[in-house]
């Protein structure tokens, strides 16, 4: 009986660090590009209603993993949302550290990851090893922010259970 609760302790704690780093990993990643910014943040920026909807989406999806009684606590969730969470975490902020942006001379093409190698500039090999990363992790974010969003609106689709009665029905005499 302790090891169950014990159990159940480790997965909340799972659960927890999954929704946060939900939250914040969008944050780090704009942080993570910041340094070589160029035309793709600024493209971000007038764009930005688009991204603070999915932005928002995230958000509400990581509440139902860190409220106590969120959706996304249920035991056939709960698994699937920790992954879901992890894989669109560790996507944005890779594809935000390798995706490379041009800016307005070919020297200043690049990525986080080139600029920290010292290999900017259209002709670094750097770029190209940079852009596949990016390529893959853009995929595992976007699949995981999907399957993420979809995985809160089964949970919420699904039927609650009736709380149980506190006292029992009156019965007329």
């Amino acid at each position: 009986m302790h090891t169950e609760g014990h159990a159940s302790t480790r997965s909340d704690a799972a659960l927890v660090a999954a929704g946060w780093v939900a939250v914040i990993a969008p944050l780090v990643a704009i942080a993570l590009k910041l340094p070589t910014g160029g035309w793709l943040l600024v493209g971000m920026f007038f764009s930005f209603p688009i991204w603070l909807l999915g932005y928002a989406a995230v958000i509400t999806a990581a509440v139902s993993m860190l409220r106590r009684r969120g959706a996304l606590r249920a035991p056939g969730h709960r698994t699937r949302a920790i992954i879901w969470a992890w894989l669109t975490s560790i996507g944005v902020m890779v594809a935000g550290f390798t995706v490379v942006d041009s800016g307005d001379t070919s020297e200043s093409v690049a990525s986080t990851l080139a600029l920290v190698a010292g290999q900017t500039g259209v002709d670094s090999p750097v770029n190209d090893i940079s852009n596949a990363i990016a390529g893959v992790a853009a995929i595992a974010w976007l699949a995981g922010w999907l399957a993420l969003v979809v995985e809160w609106m089964i949970a919420m689709a699904r039927p609650r259970q009736d709380a149980p009665r506190v006292a029992p029905p009156v019965v007329n005499p």
